[in-house]
């Protein structure tokens, strides 16, 4: 073969491998990883008031201190994908009311929303899985007005015949002088698995559609005895899937509520947290809660910093106003990955 020839032959055969290559997405050397941060922020004024009407100019995003560049924002409401949680553990008198509550906690999603329930004491069981159909997120919770208090954590005092109730200080039965033989036992230890139950919801919602706001609605006394999963771990799983929690803390006075775990989890993600005892208190509640969620500033951006080693890392997030006098409401920071 002439030499000319050959060297046409060559090229050709090049041309053809770089079309091929080409065609068929081999681009990896020029690939670049790009990750939007998205931060939920709720606005509130004086006395909680939900402020609306904000720009983008009015948001200053910075990320360990330092300022980010915000390339996307909307005011948008959206659809939510919410995990309802009930505390079946409480005492017999808030019980009670949280099962009158149910109608108004079904009717607090709008029409476009999906709604799954759970309940948990000593277990976390789910009631429902994710459904768009509020007739069918009623019934799912009407099984739950059956749901009797646990009798052994919480005894119901009866007085018959061979009932000889006697002198109480403190709480405890005093035993008479000369009278021996009689054990004085104390009620058993609660068992409430709250962290399981938010890690529970929160691994079924990283599953649902990214386009939604995804929320766990928790309606409990706080307690967390007997969990598998500790507070740190769960909040880490609720921030790697953007989940935020809306909670209603019953039974617990003025002075708890601050230290309320229940406080900790809708502080750290970017939720709220709502302390209430009667039943028309718990009913607006469940409506502001979806209202907030619902109705959030959404500001994007890609981070400016880089992961140094292998491991992830955690990064502070802190939303800051133009305006005086508001404040804003948003998830703690996020774990960036290499």
């Amino acid at each position: 073969m002439h030499p000319r020839a050959r060297k046409v032959i060559r090229l050709l055969v090049l041309t053809l491998l770089l079309v091929v290559l080409t065609g068929s997405g081999q681009d990896y050397p020029i690939r670049t990883r790009v990750d939007l941060v998205v931060v939920p922020v709720t606005v509130k004024g004086s006395g909680g008031r939900l402020i609306t009407g904000l720009t983008q100019d009015d948001f200053i995003v910075l990320e360990d201190g330092r300022k980010q560049i915000i390339t996307n924002f909307t005011a948008d409401p959206v659809p939510l994908s919410a995990a309802v949680l009930v505390d079946t553990g409480l005492t017999p008198g808030s019980l009670s009311k949280v099962q009158q509550t149910f109608p108004a906690l079904a009717g607090a999603f709008s029409d476009f929303d999906e709604v799954a329930v759970y309940r948990f004491d000593k277990f976390v069981a789910k009631v429902l899985d994710f459904s768009p159909d509020n007739t069918v997120v009623e019934t799912a919770m009407k099984t739950l007005r059956d749901v009797k208090p646990d009798t052994a954590t919480y005894p119901t005092s009866s007085r018959g015949p061979f009932s000889t109730p006697g002198p109480v200080i403190n709480g405890a039965p005093v035993i008479p002088p000369g009278q021996v033989g009689v054990i004085v036992t104390s009620p058993p230890e609660k068992t409430k698995v709250l962290n399981d139950a938010i890690f529970v919801a929160a691994s079924d919602l990283a599953k649902r559609d990214r386009e939604r706001r995804k929320i766990v609605v928790v309606i409990s006394d706080g307690s967390t005895t007997g969990s598998s999963h500790s507070f740190d771990e769960t909040v880490r799983n609720l921030l790697d899937t953007g989940i935020q929690v809306y909670a209603i803390g019953l039974e617990q006075t003025f002075l708890t509520r601050r230290f309320s775990v229940l406080a900790d989890y809708a502080k750290n993600t970017g939720g709220d947290a709502y302390f209430a005892n009667s039943l028309q208190n718990i009913e607006k509640f469940y409506a502001r809660a979806t209202e907030q969620a619902r109705n959030q500033y959404v500001l994007g951006y890609v981070s400016s910093n880089k992961v140094p080693g292998t491991e992830p890392m955690f990064r502070d997030i802190q939303v800051r106003l133009a305006r005086a006098g508001f404040e804003a409401f948003h998830r703690r920071g996020y774990y960036q990955y290499p």
